[in-house]
């Protein structure tokens, strides 16, 4: 509404403007005095969001000062306004009382125009409004309505300059468009006039067109049917070649098998590799803690017999040192043989556990790899079609110039 406004109004007065040497200008009439409050503008705090509420009004100052008024803030909103001029509504009846309460009992109003509104949060899809009221003429100059979002960066130039062209033109109404004048309009709404050899070309491209997209099938090439067997499927996919790296985590996986790997040892992506060596490692070291916890219970079975053979009471205070010893080196290398097997335990666990995510790697990896093959397979199929019937179209109107390309296997 505001930029088609704004069209109309730039292109009449253009319009007039340089048809004015052609015609024989009427004696000018002498203008009629404006009041002394004419070029001064009483901008009303907004209602609604306050964010926004600031935002517009800062702009609304900026183009009125821009175009020759003097600003003037009202620190209080329209509603507020009313309540202190009584009113129970706000209606034209009582703009005229709040404009006498702005007075302050002075015969003339300070404002010549009220501009005041309630402003919507932004991207809530409600409209922010902003209305103008001559207090001179007590009258509506005009009511705005606009969405403010937070990516809009015309609306908030747009908005403030209509603002002003509405005052302009209210006191100055533009002339009503000549003849020739909503020719050009409509030649710019509807693009210039078309030759008939134009339109005979067009209309002959349309059909073309349209013939070649009713002669062209619905169905898809049919891929349901292709099975993957990863054994037999291995050597006509394999890479014999090292395998792709990936330049960032965006690029996908390079899935081709390696031939030297063989059937089952050729699928298995970088990962599975990795849990395969942690596997190992904790096989290795669950068997060395093993080892070296059976080789510690020797020495501390022979610990445990000699302390037993060795007739020593723990009651007695004559055996009481040499009993200590011998006590000592049980405990001694007991706790060392129980370490060990600790160890050899925990080993254990973990190898499993490594063990079990291998084999989801594994079995992740040959999934990924049947997808692989299926896609790679059904590309073969669709490669080997025949393509019977290659057509190609222009494609002409208002806003498309091109090509149009069809087939049909």
């Amino acid at each position: 509404m505001v930029a088609k406004g704004a069209l109309s109004g730039a292109l009449s007065l253009c319009l007039a403007a340089t048809s004015l040497p052609a015609l024989a200008a009427p004696a000018a009439e002498a203008p009629a005095a404006e009041a002394a409050n004419a070029k001064t503008i009483g901008l009303m705090r907004f209602a609604g969001d306050p964010t926004i509420a600031s935002d517009v009004r800062s702009y609304v100052q900026s183009e009125f000062e821009g175009a020759g008024y003097t600003v003037r803030g009202v620190a209080m909103d329209i509603e507020t306004a009313g309540s202190k001029a009584k009113c129970k509504t706000v209606d034209d009846g009582c703009l005229s009382k709040i404009a006498k309460w702005l007075s302050k009992g002075k015969a003339e109003v300070p404002y010549g125009y009220l501009i005041y509104g309630t402003a919507a949060p932004s991207d809530s899809g409600d409209l922010t409004k902003v209305i103008i009221y001559d207090l001179n003429s007590q009258a509506t100059v005009k009511e705005f309505s606009a969405s403010f979002t937070s990516d809009d960066y015309i609306l908030p130039i747009a908005l403030p300059r209509a603002m002003v062209r509405s005052v302009l033109e209210a006191k100055n109404p533009p002339p009503e468009l000549s003849a020739e004048e909503q020719k050009v309009l409509a030649e710019l709404d509807e693009g210039p006039a078309k030759t008939p050899e134009e339109l005979q070309a067009e209309a002959e491209a349309i059909a073309d067109a349209t013939a070649a997209i009713d002669e062209m099938p619905t169905e898809t090439a049919d891929t349901s049917g292709i099975k993957v067997d990863l054994k037999k499927d291995h050597k006509e996919f394999c890479r014999n070649e090292p395998r792709k790296k990936r330049e960032s985590r965006d690029d996908p996986p390079d899935l081709r098998p390696s031939c030297k790997g063989g059937t089952f040892w050729g699928y298995w992506q970088p990962r599975a590799w990795v849990a395969l060596g942690l596997t190992g490692v904790g096989v290795v070291a669950t068997g060395a803690l093993y080892t070296m916890g059976l080789a510690a219970r020797g020495p501390y079975k022979d610990s445990v017999a000699t302390l037993e053979n060795s007739g020593l009471s723990n009651t007695n205070p004559l055996d009481g040192a040499e009993y200590t010893a011998l006590a000592a080196d049980v405990a001694d290398k007991g706790n060392r043989m129980r370490t060990r097997f600790l160890g050899g335990d925990i080993a254990l666990g973990a190898t499993v556990l490594l063990a079990g995510v291998l084999g989801v790697i594994i079995y992740q990896d040959r999934n990924d790899a049947k997808n692989f093959l299926k896609t790679e397979k059904a590309l073969k199929a669709l490669s080997k079609v025949k393509i019977e019937d290659v057509k190609i179209s222009p494609m002409l109107g208002t806003t498309v110039q091109g090509a149009g390309f069809g087939f049909r296997f």
